[in-house]
């Protein structure tokens, strides 16, 4: 076994964090209908702001795409499925590094450096348009 080293465990700690929260996020949209607005966490943007943001709908959105209901998630956000894909992937990928280190399957620099440069570019893809729309507030 070859030496661990010193980021080794925040590594996998963060790997473990997401792999549980991540799931909450599938559970949240699973929990609430795309058909009603009583979701507990609300916009803040169109509360405070009185106008709608890029991001108006996407609870609705991700609340379809776990039905199923990909057509539907489109017409509510069309970033929703590209968005949920994201922490879906992210989900995989966590999964994927953990039991990676665990069972050192890859050398840990190069799963690393794998991971960062798959994160970057999954990020950039799917909040790409997003991270436009606020830099012209």
């Amino acid at each position: 076994m070859s030496p661990v080293p010193h980021n080794y465990r925040s590594y996998q700690t963060v790997n473990i964090v997401f792999f549980v929260l991540l799931p909450l996020v599938f559970v949240y949209a699973a929990l609430f209908s795309p058909d009603n607005s009583h979701y507990p966490i609300p916009s803040f943007y169109n509360r405070y702001m009185s106008e709608q943001s890029p991001t108006t709908g996407l609870s609705h959105s991700f609340s379809a795409i776990v039905r199923g209901n990909l057509h539907d998630a489109k017409n509510l956000n069309p970033y929703g499925i590209r968005i949920f894909l994201f922490f879906f992937l992210e989900w995989i990928f966590r999964t994927v590094a953990f039991f990676s280190l665990k069972k050192e399957w890859i050398p840990y620099t190069k799963l690393l450096q794998a991971d960062i440069l798959a994160s970057t570019i999954l990020f950039t893809c799917c909040f790409g348009r997003l991270l436009l729309f606020w830099n012209y507030l």
